[in-house]
């Protein structure tokens, strides 16, 4: 293979590679049925949204290396507890580190008692168009996308969310 030809090779694959690569990275809209888990519980199980079909649902996704979901993460705990099964919300933790990363040690830190899931192949991530961490969806109990966040809400933020939720409101 001459030189202009193996150039003109890596250029094409280069090119490709980059657009390939090049697509819409808009969120999943407010109002917009929410899109279905692809992602597994912490014994292996299919996490599936309808299981809390009729409650609302706070959806965050983290990653264990990520300081503002450990933050919003233990808030999370902290206002589950404080509210319980009275707010009319669930929390799913959607974590999106690769299957390779022990996320064991972070959650022994934390000792969440609400949902924590696994989107190791990136799937769900992509539904909800996720391009950080942490990215968080409220959505009703019919599955509509209610509201959006992305980065740390911190404590009073999601506190006012709960109150919200024992209200009925969304």
């Amino acid at each position: 293979m001459n030189w202009r030809r193996a150039v003109n090779l890596f250029c094409l694959l280069a090119l490709a590679a980059a657009l390939g690569g090049c697509k819409d990275q808009q969120q999943v809209a407010i109002g917009a049925k929410a899109p279905s888990l692809a992602a597994f519980d912490l014994r292996g199980q299919p996490a599936a949204l309808e299981k809390w079909h009729g409650k609302q649902v706070y959806l965050t996704f983290w990653a264990a290396d990520c300081g503002g979901c450990a933050a919003d993460l233990a808030a999370l705990q902290k206002l589950t507890d404080s509210y319980g099964n009275g707010s009319g919300l669930v929390v799913v933790a959607v974590n999106t580190d690769p299957q390779q990363t022990d996320i064991a040690p972070f959650l022994g830190q934390l000792h969440l008692s609400y949902p924590v899931v696994r989107d190791q192949l990136g799937i769900t991530k992509e539904r909800y168009q996720v391009i950080g961490t942490p990215t968080s969806y409220l959505i009703d109990g019919q599955g509509k996308v209610v509201e959006v966040h992305q980065g740390m809400q911190g404590e009073p933020a999601l506190a006012a969310m709960f109150r919200q939720a024992q209200q009925g409101k969304s």
